[in-house]
């Protein structure tokens, strides 16, 4: 993808008198900024080479080794930087050529703070997964990511290793860009740019794992079934957010053959994908063309990436099915039909690999052995003898063992009915005791009362 074009200004000799006049006026220490909004008035109105040595002096003047309180410094720097690299490609027009310029020094403070900046990538990925998680609960579609998510998907692939089989920050992202190549609608020409620079973002990002994308060749071919004139009857399958036939499944048809002939194939400007503005039908051909151009050098590489693999044919077999029955391409341009000739040539020339499963003419013929020396083992990890005298040995211990625990357990038993009983016993001997005496202590109060009524009346 071309990321942008320069700028017609002065020449080469000028240039370089503004640059080192611009850094003969600029003072040689900074002080790190605390917030945003000092960073950004740090580098606003500046030119790019002049925004890069304020960074790179800011940063020498601010090392972790010069003072304690420096590393958090530098640490906040990490995340100014690529807020700031956001504004840049949500400004309008995008300064891609600054972010360019500043992608050295995001590296090296990556370097320099990796976990600080991982911190910070995850960040912004997970803002832009709750949007899309927000957009998709609310209308049931998300739209593609704008232009500074596509730039930090980049920067992703430019500070972090892509070919770990997991890693905190490519992993997210690379899931990232699956979710919006399945969930994001296309229904414009727009978002059939923003679905390609996915598209290339995700084969960079598998370019060395070779890590099989479902998602990336299922866009691929519904992007090539919008060109497709005839939608009736199709020999393959499509996945959402594709449809066989719709409202919007005819973005790549030409509007007019004559347009092939004025068309000249070139990179998709990234800054496509923000602001796409289409006076007529013949530039809006081109830019179909241009679209479809990128797709089938897309599948082209992604044929060459999975050559090596078992399913090979499975994988590629709806787009042989598109390319071969469903898309002429006899009104495009050459070098699209070529693209076409390479792709089919590519499909069927890969090697199938793959034998069917079938039963074996006859069953294999053991061979000899000696006989096995086999020895049970019980459930709780006890052996069983070997000959007839041991088996028989522990079967007569294992019964008295049986035996003796039986006889254990109906002695505890009597035990318990004797004590039973003599607890009985003792009880009622304490009760007619009690009752006894009691009767005893009643009497003895009655006459005591008898002899004081005898005594008054003595008296």
């Amino acid at each position: 993808m071309e990321e942008g074009a320069a700028k017609p200004g002065l020449s080469e000799e000028e240039v370089k008198a503004q640059q080192e006049a611009a850094k003969a006026e600029l003072p040689y220490t900074f002080a790190a900024p605390e917030n945003y909004s000092e960073f950004e008035a740090l580098l606003k109105g500046h030119s790019p080479d002049t925004q890069c040595v304020i960074l790179a002096r800011t940063l020498k003047c601010n090392h972790p080794s010069l003072a304690v309180g420096n590393k958090l410094k530098l640490q906040k720097l990490f995340g100014f930087l690529l807020e700031y690299m956001g504004e840049l490609a949500s400004s309008s027009p995008p300064e891609l050529a600054t972010i360019d310029k500043l992608i050295p020094q995001l590296y090296e403070l990556c370097q320099m703070f990796p976990e600080a900046a991982s911190r910070a990538m995850r960040g912004m990925l997970a803002d832009g997964g709750h949007t899309m998680e927000e957009e998709l609960e609310g209308n049931g579609h998300a739209a593609f990511p704008a232009l500074d998510m596509l730039v930090y998907l980049k920067v992703v692939s430019l500070l972090f290793p892509t070919s770990d089989f997991r890693h905190p920050v490519t992993t997210p992202a690379l899931l990232y860009i699956c979710q919006c190549l399945s969930k994001c609608r296309v229904t414009s020409l727009q978002d059939v740019t923003s679905g390609l620079v996915l598209c290339c973002l995700a084969l960079e990002y598998v370019s060395l794992s070779k890590r099989y994308l479902p998602e990336l060749l299922n866009f691929l071919c519904g992007i090539l079934h919008l060109a497709v004139p005839d939608k009736t009857s199709i020999g393959y399958s499509l996945v959402p957010p594709f449809r066989p036939v719709g409202k919007h499944m005819d973005l790549l048809l030409l509007s007019s053959p004559q347009s092939s002939s004025t068309w000249t194939s070139g990179p998709l400007p990234l800054a496509l994908t923000q602001h796409l503005e289409l006076t007529d039908s013949l530039h809006r051909d081109h830019h179909g063309l241009s679209c479809l151009s990128t797709c089938l050098d897309l599948v082209k590489r992604c044929c060459l990436l999975y050559k090596d693999s078992d399913s090979f044919a499975a994988i590629f077999q709806p787009i042989k099915t598109l390319l071969s029955k469903h898309l002429p391409l006899a009104a495009h341009p050459e070098a699209l039909q070529e693209l076409k000739t390479e792709i089919l040539a590519a499909i069927e020339g890969a090697p199938c690999s793959l034998t069917p499963l079938v039963w074996e003419k006859q069953k294999p013929i053991p061979l000899r052995m000696f006989t096995p020396k086999i020895v049970e083992v019980l459930d709780y990890g006890k052996r069983r003898g070997n000959t007839k005298a041991q088996r028989e040995s522990e079967r007569t211990k294992h019964k008295y063992k049986k035996e003796f625990k039986g006889a254990l357990r109906e002695i505890r038993k009597d035990n318990r009915f004797l004590a039973h009983e003599k607890l009985k016993e003792t009880m009622s001997r304490d009760s007619e005791r009690k009752r006894k005496v009691k009767e005893l202590f009643g009497s003895l109060g009655t006459q005591e009362g008898e002899w004081k009524a005898l005594r008054r009346r003595k008296k």
